[in-house]
C-alpha cells in the first residue's frame, strides 16, 4: 500500500486520458485514486485506539462479530473516517485541476493553463478564485457530513446527563 501511494498522482495523469478518454471521467478517476490512500490510512490508524476491553465485555455478553462490528468497531472508526474524507478533498481538487492541465478542452484546470500560457494574469486569478471558493464549498459539505451522518448512524457520543426517553 505504501509503495503505490508513494507513486506521484499527477506523474499517472497521462495514463488516465489514454484510457478513459479526455473527457471527464479521467479526471474524475484521477481525483478518486487520491483519496482512498488517506481513508485507508486513517481508518487503520483509527482501528488502533479500540477498546479491547469493549470488544471483550460484547463476547462476554453472547455478542458475536458483527455486534463486535456494529457496537465497538464502526463507532470508533467513524470519526477516522470522517476526517479522512475531510482531508482527501483538497488533493482530489489538485487531481482533477492536474488532470485538467494536461489533457482538456473546457474546465477550471484548462482555463488556468491558458491564461498560464497567455500571461492573462486577471483570468488566472479569477480561476484561483473559484478554485477556492470551491474548495471551501467542498470543505463546507464534508464538515456538514462529519457532523450529520454519526448522528443520523446513531454514532455520536451521548452526553452524561442525557436521559432516555420512554
Amino acid at each position: 500500500m505504501a509503495a503505490v501511494n508513494g507513486i506521484p498522482k499527477i506523474a499517472l495523469a497521462p495514463l488516465f486520458p489514454l484510457f478513459f478518454g479526455i473527457g471527464p471521467w479521467s479526471k474524475i478517476n484521477i481525483a478518486v485514486t487520491g483519496v482512498p490512500f488517506v481513508v485507508f490510512c486513517n481508518v487503520c490508524l483509527g482501528l488502533r485506539p479500540r477498546e479491547r476491553e469493549l470488544v471483550e465485555i460484547v463476547q462476554v455478553m453472547g455478542g458475536r462479530r458483527r455486534h463486535v462490528l456494529g457496537h465497538v468497531t464502526i463507532p470508533t472508526l467513524a470519526a477516522p473516517f470522517f476526517a479522512a474524507l475531510r482531508t482527501g478533498g483538497p488533493p482530489a481538487i489538485l487531481g482533477v485541476i492536474g488532470g485538467e492541465f494536461i489533457a482538456s478542452s473546457e474546465g477550471v484546470g484548462h482555463e488556468l493553463f491558458t491564461s498560464a500560457m497567455n500571461l492573462d494574469a486577471v483570468t488566472e486569478f479569477a480561476g484561483l478564485i473559484v478554485l477556492v471558493v470551491t474548495t471551501l464549498i467542498l470543505n463546507g459539505l464534508l464538515t456538514w457530513l462529519d457532523k450529520y451522518a454519526p448522528k443520523r448512524l446513531g454514532l455520536s457520543p451521548r452526553r452524561p446527563n442525557e436521559r432516555r426517553a420512554g
